[in-house]
């Protein structure tokens, strides 16, 4: 996250701020209240087709995109849907649409002049309380901030409107601090502005693998931005807020993929923003926890390299100026816990809950009598067990509130690249036969033609990751083995890290453990700050060190796991041979000499327990074999079971341990 003071080059971090959590669950939509206070007009802009693409001007420096308009229009959809917002509904073929409440632009309408009039016409008729929503998802870009340097990048961030770069020079793009001073307007005249763009500033080349198109364009080069007009002196905010929710850091890729609800492709960032919202509980949640959620599902599907971040007033929630809590009742009798709610909810098996004594406990977030982990669910309740045993007799009726979402990986979803014809129908049938593959649309691994031969099949990441560059032909007796095989190496990679409690060793972890992967010669107490882009970077073979320390009150068992980019998981922690024992409070673990071998994302999972595992059985290497009879524990039996590509139901995912994910991209050569 980037720092949340007002800066002048505002987009710089909000066109593409940029850090998701593995997919599934009974996850139904929320429905808005009865009667929702809140009052959210929204401008949504989406831009498939730019007039000066290289789809229309030879020699252009961007392209068109694919998923951008359905974006925009799944984004309103949720707006009616979770909040109880009047859209507009367009004409048939229109691409300006607008009514009392939302307005939107698509395509050749979203011109710079008619975005710009939008946002203004919009602010003029709102009042204090009101939020203003401004959507985009398109094309972002840079340039140098020659002026102000106020961003660490030495650039400050532009959006595309539809009428952007044309070949008479006008560069057409909407500088960051224009939207600065619209942002200034909103906030001193007591509204809530929030801005979500699922765009890129970046200016690196196109990171466009199997089914991935990036949302950025090339930087501006010597461009001027406009003087804005200044706000009046002594001007001084009238109680509104401003937040910003970004797809992609500066300097990174923001990415749509294949298998969009609506349109051909959909953006990752978009997509994990709508699911995430449409858990229990985070419609009303703040937009920290927001944003928290959504980078570990837009890491989960293997796009580690776009980091979402948010800036503002991140203790606000859309609407409001403070959250709101989202609590269920729960009763005892017979020493049984029932939650009141269930699949129907969204509640999933293992996710975790704070119970207080009243509601007023439970707003305020103090005095937690207890924790507890949902054991079974039904449709419309939930059993809960009680993690630790409390310190006396609980009330007959309980308030819970929930503290950490569990989505479980019971099946892995695989896109199908592959032309109609008897390939396709065969690797279809091959995935059917794992028993724990299903051909999806979205899915976050993808079955496509090998490069260089046309009739043999490769698989790859979401994010264009090469994971098996040839399984052989459809026909080939051993095809479905093979696919079987890697598919097992990446559902057992998904199981690992849907395991995760945290980001990173907070107090509601049972365990919580601070770590840190970083380049040698930090202190143990003293992890350097993340580089541009909000994710940690380090040359192949510079040397790295892994430091964990047990931030809790009990001594744990500490592990650390490291995943490389194609899904091979090696123990780093407990070191070779080292005897395996607890370590004490505020205690620091580590194991230096270490070094990357090859570039790309490298995830790593810490797990702590309160009793000793065999962490080691669940190594891999290319067929990802392990020792079944090592698996004991509930944490080793959890992962073992994937021994078939499924999850253990017998065990909850958060209990005795805790777990968090951090990532690490290994660039080609050593930083300077």
């Amino acid at each position: 996250m980037t720092r949340l003071a007002l800066v002048t080059g505002l987009l710089a971090v909000l066109l593409c701020g940029c850090s998701g959590a593995p997919e599934g669950g009974a996850e139904s939509p929320a429905a808005p209240p009865a009667q929702d206070t809140r009052r959210i007009h929204a401008l949504i802009v989406g831009i498939d087709r730019y007039r000066y693409s290289d789809a229309r001007v030879p020699g252009a420096v961007f392209s068109d995109l694919r998923g951008a308009v359905g974006d925009a229009l799944r984004f309103k959809q949720a707006l009616a849907e979770l909040y109880g917002v009047d859209v507009d509904v367009p004409a048939a073929g229109a691409c300006d649409s607008s009514n009392a409440f939302t307005t939107t632009l698509t395509n050749d309408c979203a011109t710079r002049a008619r975005i710009l009039e939008a946002l203004g016409q919009r602010i003029d008729t709102l009042r204090p309380g009101d939020t203003l929503l401004f959507y985009f998802a398109g094309h972002g870009s840079r340039y140098s901030d020659d002026e102000a340097r106020d961003q660490d990048t030495g650039y400050n961030g532009t959006l595309l409107p539809a009428d952007a770069r044309s070949p008479d020079g006008a560069p057409g793009d909407i500088f960051d601090v224009e939207l600065k001073v619209l942002k200034d307007r909103v906030t001193v005249a007591g509204l809530y502005f929030v801005s979500v763009f699922d765009s890129c500033n970046s200016a690196t080349a196109t990171r466009a693998g199997a089914a991935g198109l990036s949302r950025s364009a090339p930087a501006l080069a010597g461009a001027t931005p406009p003087v804005p007009e200044a706000m009046p002196r002594g001007a001084a905010s009238g109680g509104g807020y401003w937040v910003h929710l970004a797809a992609a850091q500066d300097g990174e890729e923001a990415q749509e993929t294949g298998g969009g609800a609506v349109g051909a492709r959909a953006g990752v960032f978009t997509t994990a923003l709508l699911d995430t919202l449409r858990m229990p509980g985070m419609r009303d949640a703040t937009f920290g926890d927001l944003i928290h959620e959504v980078r570990l599902r837009v890491a989960a599907r293997g796009h580690v390299a776009q980091t979402p971040s948010a800036e503002g007033a991140l203790t606000a929630v859309f609407g409001a100026r403070s959250r709101t809590a989202v609590l269920y009742d729960v009763t005892q009798a017979g020493g049984k816990a029932t939650l009141q709610a269930g699949v129907t909810g969204g509640i999933t098996r293992g996710s975790r809950f704070a119970l207080y004594a009243s509601q007023a406990d439970a707003v305020a977030r103090r005095a937690s009598v207890s924790t507890a982990t949902v054991a079974a669910v039904d449709a419309t309740t939930a059993t809960l067990a009680l993690d630790t045993p409390p310190q006396g007799p609980l009330p007959d009726r309980l308030v819970a509130e929930q503290v950490a979402h569990f989505l479980p990986a019971d099946t892995l979803a695989v896109a199908i690249d592959l032309p109609a014809g008897p390939a396709r129908d065969a690797a279809e049938a091959a995935l059917r036969a794992t028993g724990f593959a299903e051909v999806a649309a979205n899915g976050a691994t993808r079955l496509l033609p090998a490069e260089g031969d046309a009739d043999a099949i490769a698989l790859r990441a979401d994010d264009g990751t090469l994971l098996a560059a040839t399984l052989g032909r459809a026909d080939d007796p051993g095809f479905a083995d093979r696919l079987a095989d890697a598919l097992r190496k990446i559902a057992r990679v998904q199981q690992l890290l849907s395991l995760r409690t945290s980001a990173g060793g907070t107090d509601a972890d049972p365990f919580p453990v601070a770590a840190c992967i970083a380049a040698d010669g930090y202190r143990p107490t003293a992890c350097p700050a993340l580089e541009a882009g909000g994710v940690r970077r380090i040359g192949v073979g510079e040397r790295i060190t892994a430091t964990v320390i047990n931030r809790g009150t009990r001594p744990a068992y500490v592990y650390v796991l490291a995943i490389d980019p194609f899904n091979a998981v090696d123990l780093v922690l407990p070191k070779p041979g080292e005897f395996d024992q607890p370590l004490p409070p505020n205690q620091p673990y580590r194991r230096s000499a270490m070094s990357f071998d090859t570039p790309g994302a490298y995830r790593f999972v810490v797990l702590a327990s309160a009793r000793p595992i065999r962490a080691d059985a669940f190594q891999q290497a290319g067929t990802g074999t392990r020792d079944l009879a090592a698996c004991t524990s509930p944490l080793e039996r959890l992962l073992c079971a994937s021994s078939e590509g499924r999850r253990d139901l017998g065990v909850a995912a958060v209990g005795d341990w805790s777990a968090q994910v951090s990532t690490v991209l290994a660039t080609p050569e050593e930083l300077p």
